[in-house]
């Protein structure tokens, strides 16, 4: 029984596996796979490797990719600079605030813009210049229907983002003196005046008028009664200053879309000072922050950290204290008089976020990062409410210890949810997601884990992924289709590696001993690759037992006649081991590309051994 050859294939080969022992893990998963992705068909196989096109002075905060007036622009928020990136940087502005902020595209009347907020101010992007929204917010009209002496309506609120405001009066043949609704104003911009034909004229300050700012009065030389009966006909625009508004949206640093109708609306959070809060805009108006548009959502203990759309509602998730509840859902419902309300609902307690750049939706799951994993807002099989689940599971016994959580930044790349922290990646793929084994809560994606990719800004354009890292540099995951020039990280090898569970054939009580023939790996072919094979035997050290070049032989221009193999069939290659392993109790493989501009990926393990005698105290 115990002397007849034994088979075991290894096949469906898929990620990394931390959540287990190297004894424990499946067949198909590997307890440390460094630097490798699925291909097109789920197959292990080496990351791209990343190129640099940009090297500026300072940290790269944020990276991104904005379209205005059918033009594509490519922006980055470098140190206290913006520049427009293209065959060169361009500097747009500087002097600005440094810090991770972010930026969104919104309409703004019948144009759109792209705006940026830089922790410390809000700018916008027309596709040629920056501007200060501070300096151009849209001025409200607070009260018409004025008399010189007070009373009226309140008509608008007053924006946070901007000292200005206006107020309308009804002139009277009396009243020379008209009194402002507040005093300690910072001065007059100019008063208009009514006439017959409809037309405003501009007075002319004194000549006209003189000012006391600090009364906040208004004195005419001559009386100025209304021209056309029961219609306003003097209109004031002043400064106000009110000691930290403008602060309250210039130091956010998270943003979405949302609104009634449509994502006609700017939410904003993240504001240090007041994290517990958020803001909209008025429609279309990213220029106008009303300041009764905001709320206090949940527990001011606790700091709302980013956004997830979930159908109907916004989601708002907050970080965690352990007691309060951390998701919060908010709904836009129509008053009776047409206006937006909208409400906000307690959600979930238990799991919050711990980074503010890590929300994204992978497939049609709304993603973010806690302190126990990567997480997703999904939906009860049995009740249909909101549920948080682990997505994460087999990379979380490494991603959890990872220092500096708070700084981890992600996106949704192609069919990855890819999230950075330390110079490490681990990647979530849509495509491959598995119900829930034993000791697991949730299901969960298959995962992938890379290293050497030192991101702290990601953006997506199209199917390329570029990442800005805290020195300065900005750069690209190549794309394939360069050939393999693709697999190096600025011409320098990208060390990948796929290894098996330790495997005791299921009688630890036995030795065994791996045959010299019938064992193999099935690779990928690539133009050029090359595969090194391992055996570690009882935890002892890995030792090399083959190392083989792949090549394929292609065009004769290309050919590196040091490396020539006459190989050129496109098929899978088979790598046969060809070295017998004695008197072993558990025996992992290994197998590993290191060498620069080289494919690799694994298809198929197969292992011949034969069980032999009992096994013993090893002395």
């Amino acid at each position: 029984m115990y002397s007849e050859k034994k088979v075991v294939s290894y096949r469906n080969l898929r990620g990394v596996d931390f959540s287990r022992s190297e004894s424990l893990v499946d067949k198909n998963h590997s307890p440390y796979c460094l630097n490798m992705m699925p291909d097109s068909s789920i197959n292990p196989v080496k990351r791209p490797g990343w190129q640099t096109k940009y090297s500026l002075s300072e940290e790269i905060y944020n990276i991104w990719f904005c379209t205005i007036k059918g033009k594509k622009y490519m922006l980055c928020h470098c140190g206290d600079k913006i520049y427009r990136l293209g065959d060169e940087a361009v500097l747009l502005t500087e002097g600005i605030g440094k810090g991770k902020g972010c930026g969104f595209y919104a309409i703004s009347g019948d144009k759109g813009y792209f705006y940026i907020l830089t922790t410390e101010e809000l700018l916008r992007f027309d596709g040629e210049k920056t501007e200060r929204v501070s300096d151009f917010g849209y001025a409200p009209l607070v009260t018409i229907a004025k008399g010189p002496q007070g009373g009226g309506e309140s008509y608008e609120d007053i924006n946070l983002l901007s000292e200005v405001r206006r107020e309308s009066f009804i002139g009277t043949e009396e009243e020379l003196i008209y009194q402002l609704g507040t005093d300690n104003i910072s001065g007059v911009e100019k008063v208009e005046s009514l006439q017959e034909d409809g037309s405003y004229t501009t007075l002319t300050k004194d000549t006209d008028y003189t000012v006391d700012d600090t009364l906040g009065k208004i004195t005419f030389v001559s009386a100025k009664p209304t021209p056309l009966s029961g219609h306003d006909n003097i209109i004031v625009t002043y400064r106000k200053k009110v000691e930290g508004y403008r602060e309250q949206i210039e130091k956010c640093t998270i943003s979405t879309g949302f609104g009634l109708g449509g994502e006609n609306r700017i939410f904003l959070s993240g504001n240090p000072l007041c994290p517990e809060k958020d803001f909209w805009s008025d429609v279309h108006r990213p220029e106008y922050f009303p300041d009764l548009n905001y709320a206090v959502v949940g527990s001011g203990q606790t700091a709302v950290m980013g956004y997830l759309r979930l159908g109907e509602y916004l989601g708002i998730v907050k970080e965690s204290n352990g007691q309060d509840t951390s998701l919060f859902l908010r709904r836009a419902e129509k008053k009776e008089n047409g206006d937006a309300l909208f409400t906000v609902h307690s959600g979930i307690s238990g799991v919050g976020a711990i980074s503010k750049n890590c929300f994204a939706v992978l497939g049609d799951e709304p993603l973010f990062l806690s302190s126990r994993g990567i997480f997703a807002v999904a939906n009860s099989t049995i009740t249909s409410e909101k549920v948080i689940a682990n997505r994460s599971y087999q990379v979380d016994a490494k991603l959890v210890k990872e220092d500096n959580l708070a700084d981890a930044v992600a996106c949704v790349w192609k069919d990855f949810y890819i999230l950075s922290v330390n110079g490490n990646c681990y990647l979530l793929d849509s495509r491959q997601i598995a119900p829930a084994k034993s000791g697991e809560k949730n299901s969960r994606y298959e995962a992938y884990f890379w290293n050497n990719v030192a991101a702290r800004s990601f953006a997506v354009d199209g199917d390329t992924l570029w990442f800005g890292t805290a020195d300065g540099h900005i750069r690209f995951f190549k794309n394939e289709d360069i050939g393999n020039e693709c697999y190096s990280d600025d011409g320098a090898a990208i060390y990948a590696v796929w290894k098996t569970a330790v495997e005791d054939e299921g009688c630890i009580e036995r030795f065994k001993t791996l045959m010299r023939k019938g064992c193999l790996v099935s690779l990928k072919p690539f133009e050029t690759s090359s595969c090194k094979v391992y055996y570690s035997v009882d935890g002892g050290r890995e030792q090399l037992v083959s190392a083989v070049l792949l090549d394929i032989t292609g065009a004769f221009e290309k050919v590196d006649f040091s490396r020539f193999t006459f190989y050129t069939n496109t098929n899978p290659q088979e790598l046969y081991f060809n070295k017998r392993q004695k008197r072993y109790k558990r025996i992992q493989l290994i197998f590993e590309n290191d060498q620069p501009d080289e494919g690799f990926g694994l298809m198929e393990i197969v292992k011949t051994y034969k069980i032999i005698g009992h096994s013993k105290n090893r002395r």
